[in-house]
């Protein structure tokens, strides 16, 4: 009997490459109105590049880092504006596009109303996932976050998954764990949770895990109410289905 569903938050409930790639628009156009440069794309495909090949333990790649502002600047040779300052602009950009998800909203309210408990369990920063759930308002539907900048390691190391088991305080056979990465998120297979892959947001470009990656258990499109019944009805019957977009 399932417990508890367990979710990613990025390109899991979001699709983070999405909100990064407007928030960088917009603060390249910012700049661009400013007088730095004239072709917004310079600074978009310096910093892509740099966001691409670096990484750093519980970076949020999609609310940005001050390093990749101030590697990005430095690169074009940008003086007459601090990293700071573009960091901030990015963050209020992506803030500002942050809202709720009516399907996703539903979702989780449907997983209340069948006294199933809700998790987050995201390799991020602390700070990105708190203006996240209070800007979706979706606060009052989770019993408990577990945030890898938090933890001290990220997904998929077994650390994060025994926190939220702690937490949860239900066993791991009793556990869903839904998200995009085969990799992060499906190493919660090794413990005996159920993974299930959500497709809508996946991004192979926006993917930094390491490791082996796990078969799922169930693949769906996204995160709805009528997708999750479907999918709760198909793990129950151990039956590995794919469902549209509804």
């Amino acid at each position: 009997m399932i417990k508890a569903c367990v979710f990613d938050v990025g390109n899991t409930l979001v699709d983070d490459a999405n909100s990064a790639r407007i928030a960088l628009q917009n603060l390249a156009t910012w700049l661009k109105r400013r007088g730095i440069f004239e072709d917004e794309r310079t600074f978009i495909d310096a910093y892509k590049g740099l966001n691409r090949c670096l990484h750093r333990p519980h970076w949020s790649h999609t609310f940005g880092e001050l390093e990749l502002f101030e590697k990005t600047l430095k690169a074009l040779e940008i003086k007459n504006v601090k990293p700071s300052e573009a960091l901030n602009m990015y963050r209020q950009s992506l803030e500002d596009g942050t809202r709720p998800d009516p399907d996703v909203t539903d979702a989780l309210r449907f997983l209340r109303e069948r006294g199933i408990k809700v998790a987050l369990l995201t390799n991020e920063r602390s700070e990105r996932i708190k203006m996240f759930i209070k800007r979706t308002k979706i606060g009052n539907l989770i019993d408990a976050t577990v945030i890898s900048e938090e933890v001290g390691v990220e997904k998929p190391r077994p650390l994060m998954f025994k926190e939220v088991k702690k937490k949860l305080n239900v066993q791991f056979p009793a556990m869903i764990m839904f998200g995009d990465s085969e990799i992060a998120d499906g190493a919660g297979k090794k413990l005996g949770m159920k993974f299930v892959l959500v497709k809508a947001y996946k991004d192979p470009e926006w993917n930094w895990s390491q490791g082996p990656a796990f078969s799922p258990d169930c693949v769906i499109e996204k995160v709805t109410r009528q997708n999750l019944e479907k999918c709760l009805e198909a793990l129950k019957a151990s039956a590995l289905v794919t469902f549209p977009i509804r």
